[in-house]
């Protein structure tokens, strides 16, 4: 029994997982040229993730989730105040290669996937209303650690323009254009558990406007700030 206890855990092991429990806080930023910003969230939201590394292969998935306050107003200018839930997710596919020894240099690069439901609550002076949005990417990164100190850096390369799909009838799907991505951060590993802190940061360009009743749809600038920390046990 001892012996297929030991087998198992070389077994698991031998794979390479990771698992990580990330809460981040988290802004979503809205703006037109002609008018400045037009609402802000912030707030908490939570992930739990598992990534794969082994022999040149990386892969990982996350879900996450949280409720954020929706400072804002209505098309008519009048201030709103109301919550905004998300529930999203990512998944990432690619290859890695190390280079060092005491110092060493790690380069990877992978396809990215992301979507996530917005969820803006009703009040009292407005109907709310979901928003599913979806982007992918080529992300390129550089780490460097010495020890059990580690730094890094991605750059996230967008294919093609977003895709938004509200739920109000009869408004069209748009596309919110490609922006910058990018995210940095550094940590710490100690034996098989790790922490370390990240930002994001992710834009969406103003889309091209619609046509929608009487006049015209469109998604503003929207700017995604987040401030992670992740803490991760390897097997």
């Amino acid at each position: 029994m001892r012996k297929l206890a030991l087998s198992l855990l070389f077994s698991v092991s031998a794979f390479g997982i990771e698992i990580y429990l990330s809460p981040k806080y988290m802004t979503w930023e809205e703006f037109v040229p002609s008018k400045g910003r037009l609402l802000k969230e912030s707030g908490f939201i939570l992930g739990v993730g598992l990534i794969h590394e082994k022999n040149l292969f990386a892969g990982g998935v996350e879900i996450y989730g949280g409720v954020l306050n929706y400072d804002g107003q209505t098309q008519a200018g009048t201030p709103v105040e109301t919550d905004t839930r998300y529930l999203g997710g990512n998944a990432h596919i690619g290859i890695w290669k190390e280079w060092g020894e005491k110092v060493k240099l790690k380069g990877n690069l992978s396809y990215r996937v992301e979507s996530w439901i917005r969820d803006i609550r009703s009040t009292s002076q407005a109907e709310g209303y979901s928003e599913v949005w979806f982007f992918d990417a080529l992300d390129v990164g550089l780490k460097i650690s010495k020890g059990m100190y580690y730094a890094f850096s991605t750059y996230r390369f967008m294919f093609r323009d977003a895709r938004m799909e509200a739920s109000i009838e009869g408004v069209p799907v748009l596309r919110p254009k490609k922006g910058p991505a990018y995210e940095i951060g550094a940590g710490i590993k100690l034996s098989s558990f790790s922490v370390e802190l990240t930002y994001q940061y992710t834009k969406f360009r103003l889309s091209d406007p619609k046509p929608f009743r009487n006049g015209y749809v469109l998604q503003p600038v929207s700017v995604r700030k987040l401030y992670i920390l992740r803490l991760s046990r390897g097997f």
